[in-house]
């Protein structure tokens, strides 16, 4: 996979990790499997866009990757902490050190408590959730840092060679691991802006019903753990704009994101077709005249016939 259009690999911090911890307990609002924080503090802040890929990780292995679909923009008012001794605002929390606090500037530690104040800062909230691919632990925070630009920098952002990166990766992962990101990075091509979400109300009652009907179980793939599970929306949400019974499925979030572009659909007969650019995939090409895995009601094939003929034509096999 080739980023090119400008795009940048970026090996981001997860902050949920207790190294990232903040004074007071406060933590940035962050997942690594669907969306991470920041602010016009942090370093590279207005430089990430979407299209770009995030390589989550915290500090100390590998835990996924995938690409930003979306960057909401917001204000906000934070804490910084800064160093007691040369009163930089780059003071961590150790929460297994004596003693607790360093200051990643002047390198000195010291008791606490450090100088805290509040200001005014731009918000940035990521939404990657679709592409999220997990890794856990398949390279160690050596060998992620070795892959980036400045193999030395103390950024949230780093630069990652993605060609070293990419090379690294398939020498201990099986299967192909860029399969989800590659087909997300086609759908996010060149000419993005930040722009701000909607949220969708309701939508963890409506997984939550989902979960206790089907089970941890891919309505199109089969049995999954249930962090890749995500409840599907049949239908356009954004154009119906409620969550209704009988038009959603449990999908892996991969698949969730290519029955959303057309890529993957349901025939009249309740098997899996594959647009023939995704055939050539080798993660996704098994799947092509498979049937779905669970049974379809009738309002399920109103739905799945109404996405066919949008994406596939009238012909419903």
């Amino acid at each position: 996979m080739q980023l090119g259009d400008g795009r940048t690999a970026w090996l981001t911090l997860s902050t949920t990790s207790n190294y990232r911890r903040l004074v007071d307990g406060d933590k940035y609002d962050d997942n690594p499997e669907s969306h991470y924080s920041w602010n016009n503090l942090v370093t590279h802040h207005a430089t990430v866009q979407p299209g770009d890929v995030f390589v989550l990780w915290n500090k100390e292995i590998l835990l996924g990757m995938s690409i930003v679909e979306h960057i909401e923009v917001g204000r906000g008012k934070a804490k910084r902490t800064r160093c007691v001794y040369c009163n930089r605002a780059a003071v961590t929390k150790r929460s297994t050190m004596d003693p607790p606090y360093k200051c990643e500037k002047c390198r000195r530690t010291f008791p606490g408590p450090p100088i805290i104040d509040e200001v005014d800062v731009t918000t940035y909230r990521s939404d990657h959730a679709q592409a999220w691919t997990p890794l856990e632990g398949l390279l160690n925070g050596q060998q992620l840092r070795a892959l980036c630009v400045s193999p030395k920098a103390q950024d949230s952002f780093r630069r990652l060679r993605w060609d070293l990166f990419q090379r690294a990766l398939h020498e201990v992962a099986t299967g192909d691991p860029f399969g989800a990101i590659e087909v997300a990075g086609q759908q996010i091509a060149g000419g993005h802006t930040r722009v701000m979400t909607r949220v969708r109300r309701g939508q963890g009652i409506f997984r939550a019903k989902l979960l206790a009907q089907y089970g941890h179980w891919c309505a199109f793939t089969g049995p999954c753990p249930p962090e890749v599970l995500e409840a599907g929306h049949l239908y356009s949400y954004a154009k119906v704009g409620e969550h209704r019974d009988g038009g959603g499925l449990l999908l892996r979030r991969d698949i969730h994101r290519l029955f959303d572009s057309g890529l993957l659909a349901i025939d009249g007969s309740g098997l899996i077709h594959l647009a023939e650019e995704l055939r050539e995939y080798a993660t996704y090409a098994p799947l092509h005249g498979l049937p779905v895995q669970v049974p379809l009601t009738d309002t399920h094939r109103r739905w799945l016939r109404l996405h066919w003929q949008q994406h596939r034509g009238m012909n419903h096999g």
